[in-house]
Formats: C-alpha cells, structure tokens, sequence
C-alpha cells in the first residue's frame, strides 16, 4: 500500500509540473536571436617594442600610397584599431590636409606634386621669401604666385602661402642699402633677423602687404591659407609681434595687422597668424599654434578654445573663435629618424619606438581641437588613421561622419595651469601638485554617474617627458573601465543621422570583463585574456538609442569608442 501511495502522489506531481510548464510555455515570447559576431581578425602586423605594441612599427608610409581602411558591414570583431569609415564619407574643403611643401617659386607642378588617391583634401605649403617675390624693389611677384597655385590645383591640390620676411636670408639683396639693423634675439640663435620695427624695414614690409592686397591673389579659390607671422630664433617668421609683449599694444604690429586686414578683406578666414593677438582675432584671422606633437599643450587654453570641466574632463569652448570655422592650424610633423639623434638633441627620445604612439595621439588631440589645418611630413606611421583625420576635419559635430571618445588619462602641473576663463574652478586645484586630464572627445563626452566610477588604466610612457607634466608622470593611462560606462551623445549630431548607425568599441583583451551593450539586442563580447587589442562593431538603429546615450557594461578596459553615420 505505501508503495502504491507514493506512485500516486508522484504522478500527481508530475502531472501538476507538467501543466506549470506548457502554462509558462504558452505565455513565454519567443526571443529575437541576437546577431553573431563575425570574426574578422587579420594576420598579425608588425608592431612596436614594449608598451607601444598597439601601434605599428615605425615604418613611413608615402602619402601617395595611403588608402582608407576598409569598411565591412554586419557585426564583428577585428584586430588593433579601426579608422574605416562608409565609402560615402568625402572631405571637406575646408579640411586642409597639408602633406607637401615647396621653397621655390619655380617650381612644376607635373613634377614635384604627385597624386593623392585617397578621398582627402591635400594641400600644398609655399614657403616663399621675400626675395622671390619681391626681387626688384617695387615689382611683384604675385601674378607668377597665382599662377602656381592654379597648376597645383589642377594637380588635386589646395595651396597654403607662407610668406617669409624677417630673415636676413629671406630678404632681398636691395634691402641691403638701407643698412637696417638687426634684431637681438631673446635667446641664443643661428638665424639673424632684420629689426623689423626700423622705418625703412616697416614701410617696405607694409607696402608688400598693400601690393599683395591689389594683386587680388586673396580672391583665389585654390588659395586657402596665407601665414601672417613676425620674426623670431627660429626659420619660420614665428610669431606675431615682439616676445613677451602684447602684440595689440605695439604700434607697428598694430599697423601691420591692420595692413593684413585691408588686403584680406573679405577673405579674412584665410589669414592665419603665427601667433596670439586679440585684435587680429577681432579683425577674423584665424590661428597656427605649430606642436602638437606635445600632445598635452594648450591645456586649457583661451586662443584653441580649449577648457577643463569641473571633474577636469578635456572640453572644448563652443563659443571660442577657435571652433567658429575660420582657420585654426597645427603641425603633426616632427617623425623623422633625426628627432632621436642628438642632432636634434633627442627631442623626442633616443629611438623612434615611441613615434607610432604619439603620432596617433597627436592625431586625436589636433581633432578634439576641431583643427581644419594640420602640416604632416610626405610619410605618414599610420596611414589609415591620417585617411581617417582628412575625411573629418573641417567639418563641425553635426556634419561630421563620425564621433568618439578616447578614454583616457594624463597629469599636467597643476602651477603651470593657466585658468580660463578667469578664476575658473580655481579654489579646487590650488592645494594640488598635479591635476588630471581626462579623455579626449569630439561629439562623443563620457561621465562617470554617482553609482559607477571609472577607473584609469593601460599605463604607456611618454617617449619623452613632456615640460607640462610632473616628472614621475610621464606617462598616459589610454582606457577606462567600469560595471557601466555612459556615453553621452552630441544632440546636433544625431539629428542630422540617418536611421542606421555603426557602434566600434577598441578594448583591451584582458583577463576578464565583457562588452555588453546596455538596451540592445546585441551579442556580448567575453574576454578571453589575450592582451590584444581588438575593435567589435555593432550595426545599431538610431530609433533604438534611448536619452541620447550608449551604456557599454561589462567592466572590460575601453580604449576608444566611435559612433559613424552609415546612411549618407
């Protein structure tokens, strides 16, 4: 009897569990199945020593054999960094990429200009003295000028004019007669300048300016830049009036500027200064700031637009002059083997191992300044990322194809801050030795929340120490982790998309972590302890993104985050 009790009591049970689940089973909604992750992993490239092996080794790449990366639909994942952006992504005109430089006026252009293939807007840099333009007191030059630049446009390329005065070797030889002085440098230098403020220097000076302005050379499409500088230790007319001194309070610098104004007029975007002036500002010139090779410099600062936030997250000024379209330069173009000899006194270290890494840093710094002009040697390290930099400079957030947060960390001294504007956060730094910068952003910011903090890591020393940052500093941190990272998405930018969006997050394979997509039907990403970097994409709808933002959770190190525009 006990026997047949329980053989009843558990074919109840069973019966009664078997109903519980084809209830459940009738109310349960069948789940979409999530896409799969391609795997798209390529051979392993050759790359540099120790902590700079995320980057290629140092090899120069001609930049008439640069191409775009290659865009692949689907999700998926894929080695090292990704700069691959749709084939409808063209560059802006305005996006002046300059990877050519002439000192010549003579020069042919089927010759000395080669064919950039890549969807970039390449320009040329005519470093032309005065004495090639001027080489008869009074008679000009600027008719040959233009002429040379419409051959280099009919060669693909846009021409930046950089006028060369101050030196004695740039002047004319009738200059000679009117035994002008020369300038006493501030420092200790090989170049010997004219005094620029004599009257019988500044008188010539100021009537080239005029004869340049009647030439109407300004009104030249093709001409897209002319370089108003000063004098200075170094070749180059660097500045923009006597060092250490406020250029809008000097008279001949003021007469100058306004000179420069009156042979712009109207085209005063395409005038860029070597140096800081308010007036010149006022007046519409842009600026060429020159180093960006030190990456952390200008930070923050009144003439790039470039600011801290309360949580010294880097951000940019989007009332500064800087970003209001007019010409705002930098120069990425100190690569060369010599920078790590001691010719060059070991600018930047003892070997090129570190040049891979701070080329590509240097490449994110000059677009979160929303640069539009960058000097770039005729090699690149990375060709794909300098493909990637044309296609997005000039362009502003919203008309960008692209935005993107690198998750990072670097230390400057906190007494060579500079506030901007006055007295910004200043009580909440002035006890601190060293102050945080945190990321590098265009349209992309990200923000820690009261409930997640995100912590710094992926330590890579600076190739040399750098003068902002404290000594036992000298280093970047280039990812961030956290259980929950939030990405706030520029509100201009994501009005102006389409539908369809491509998601790319590049990571540290560590020993654990995972990538998971917050509100999205997305695979995960589990770690698997590699060590590599890799980049997983997702194809994501704009309908899908909630309050503007990308929640990425997991606790896996990110490196970059990119959203792009897949839809033209």
């Amino acid at each position: 009897m006990k026997v047949l009790s329980l053989l009843i009591i558990l074919a109840f049970v069973s019966c009664d569990s078997g109903m519980k689940g084809v209830e459940k089973e009738a109310t349960q909604v069948p789940s979409v199945p999530k896409p799969v992750l391609k795997d798209l992993s390529s051979p392993p490239q050759s790359m540099s020593p120790g902590p700079y092996r995320y980057w290629p080794k140092y090899e120069k790449t001609p930049v008439t054999e640069m191409k775009a990366a290659e865009w692949h639909e689907g999700d998926h994942i894929s080695s090292g960094w990704d700069w691959s952006l749709p084939a409808h992504v063209k560059p802006d005109p305005n996006g002046r990429l300059c990877i050519a430089r002439l000192n010549r006026l003579n020069y042919k252009a089927e010759k000395s200009l080669k064919e950039i293939k890549a969807p970039v807007t390449p320009v040329l840099a005519l470093w032309i003295k005065w004495k090639d333009m001027e080489p008869v007191e009074g008679q000009y030059n600027f008719d040959l000028l233009n002429q040379k630049i419409n051959e280099a446009a009919e060669k693909g390329y846009k021409v930046v004019f950089r006028p060369l005065f101050s030196a004695t070797v740039f002047a004319p030889d009738w200059l000679k007669k009117y035994k002008i002085p020369h300038r006493k440098e501030y420092k200790a230098a090989k170049v010997i300048n004219y005094q620029v403020d004599h009257p019988k220097f500044h008188s010539r000076y100021l009537k080239f300016i005029k004869a340049m302005g009647k030439s109407k050379i300004a009104e030249n499409p093709n001409l897209v830049g002319t370089f108003f500088g000063y004098a200075s230790p170094s070749y180059g007319d660097e500045g923009i009036g006597p060092h250490g001194k406020d250029p809008d309070k000097i008279p001949h610098v003021v007469e100058r500027i306004n000179a420069w104004a009156q042979a712009f007029k109207d085209y005063e975007n395409k005038v860029f200064m070597g140096g800081w002036s308010k007036l010149g500002v006022k007046k519409g010139f842009g600026l060429r700031r020159g180093f960006v090779e030190m990456y952390l410099y200008h930070l923050p600062s009144e003439e790039s637009g470039q600011l801290l936030d309360k949580d010294f997250h880097l951000d940019v000024d989007e009332d500064s002059f800087a970003v209001d379209g007019r010409f705002n330069g930098d120069e990425n173009e100190e690569y060369e083997e010599s920078w790590a000899s001691a010719k060059r006194g070991f600018r930047f270290g003892k070997n090129t191992n570190s040049f891979s890494y701070r080329y590509f840093t240097s490449n994110l710094r000059a677009l979160q300044m929303r640069s539009n002009y960058l000097l770039y040697n005729d090699f690149s390290l990375m060709p794909e990322q300098l493909v990637w930099v044309g296609q997005s400079m000039g362009k502003s957030i919203a008309d960008s194809p692209d935005i993107w947060c690198a998750l990072r960390e670097s230390y400057i001294k906190r007494w060579s801050f500079r506030n901007y504007p006055q007295d910004y956060f200043s009580e909440s730094i002035k006890d601190k030795e060293f102050i945080p910068v945190k990321n590098f952003e265009r349209g992309l910011k990200q923000r820690d929340t009261a409930e997640f903090k995100s912590e710094a890591l992926v330590k890579v020393s600076h190739g040399v120490h750098q003068w902002m940052t404290p000594k036992d500093r000298s280093y970047d941190l280039i990812a961030r982790k956290a259980d929950q990272l939030v990405f706030n998405i520029d509100s201009q930018w994501l009005a102006k998309c389409g539908e369809d969006i491509a998601l790319k997050i590049s990571y540290f394979d560590q020993d654990n972590g995972e990538i998971k997509l917050k509100g999205f039907n997305k695979s995960q990403v589990l770690l698997k302890g590699t060590n590599d970097l890799k980049t997983v994409t997702y194809f994501i709808k704009k309908s899908e993104i909630k309050d503007q933002q990308i929640i990425i959770e997991g606790g896996a190190p990110l490196s970059f985050v990119r959203l792009i525009k897949v839809n033209p």
